[in-house]
């Protein structure tokens, strides 16, 4: 059986897809058929695999996934100009309606000029995360042996925003794309595998479900810890004493008491006062008086 190369093009609940050498097409595969921890598998990453058909449909499917290290696909050489364009077709895992695998870049000069237009797949994005969408600028590189883009990068504005709740792998941004609806976020979207809390600063871009059209957050980068909401600390200032008995969150006192004459604390209590001593030999002369 043949062995083929490609890039894992999407990893969805249990499956995901395989971008071909040729950048044409994707192919389908379960993660009951990769080689070692599937759920260590990441988009973009290089793996080995060949083709099983199906007789009844003539469906096809890739078996053995393996993960390779990366820089197992050489690169493609690409020319040295660096062009600014917008992508009018973002790719098929963006946007599963399509009919075509491949994202499409108009590339413009800076007089709105018309240069060209460039095909990209998930092999091409400097950042595998990156959801291109229609309208999104970017900046790339042309391959040398063919029209095809490389070194990908969104030029798209990146929003700056703080957690608002974080349930398990997901959470919400205090960003409002739509009044009323807090930003969504997975935690597989936060860059450098930080672990997001409650009132983080985070930058992030803005993508919006083709299907669904609903928005969420996407290459979320964790930029300081700030301090808890106000709200928060409100809630901790009125806390049952009750909780803390059982073994809740304790209560630190911020203001310190006041001593009877007014000021802070109470005033610390000296050594008795003791009558100074009298040598012995004298002692017995007052006697004797």
């Amino acid at each position: 059986m043949e062995l083929l190369k490609g890039y894992v093009a999407a990893l969805k609940d249990g499956f995901g897809f395989i971008e071909t050498l040729q950048h044409d097409k994707e192919i389908f595969f379960h993660f009951s058929n990769v080689e070692g921890k599937a759920e260590k598998l990441e988009v973009g990453q290089e793996v080995e695999y060949s083709i099983y058909s199906r007789e009844k449909g003539g469906k096809v499917s890739a078996e053995g996934v393996k993960p390779l290290g990366k820089g197992s696909i050489p690169k493609l050489p690409c020319k040295d100009e660096v062009l600014n364009g917008k992508v009018t077709r973002p790719l098929r895992s963006v946007n599963p309606d399509q009919a075509d695998y491949c994202g499409l870049i108009v590339a413009k000069s800076d007089d709105g000029t018309i240069l060209g237009e460039y095909e990209f797949g998930i092999a091409s994005l400097l950042n595998k995360k990156e959801l291109l969408q229609e309208g999104d600028p970017v900046n790339f590189q042309i391959s040398q042996a063919e029209n095809f883009a490389l070194n990908v990068k969104s030029n798209k504005q990146k929003l700056r925003s703080h957690v608002e709740a974080v349930k398990g792998q997901f959470g919400f941004l205090s960003y409002e794309q739509e009044e009323g609806k807090k930003l969504f976020f997975h935690m597989s979207e936060v860059e450098g595998g930080e672990i997001l809390q409650v009132g983080d600063e985070v930058e992030f871009v803005v993508v919006t479900n083709q299907r669904t059209r609903k928005h969420s957050a996407c290459c979320v980068r964790k930029l300081c810890t700030s301090q808890r909401p106000e709200r928060l600390i409100s809630k901790l200032k009125t806390m049952n004493i009750e909780e803390v008995a059982r073994g809740g969150p304790r209560v630190t006192v911020i203001r310190q008491p006041k001593g009877p004459d007014g000021t802070k604390g109470f005033r610390p209590r000296g050594p008795k006062e003791r009558s100074p001593a009298v040598p012995m030999d004298l002692m017995e002369q007052l006697t004797a008086q």
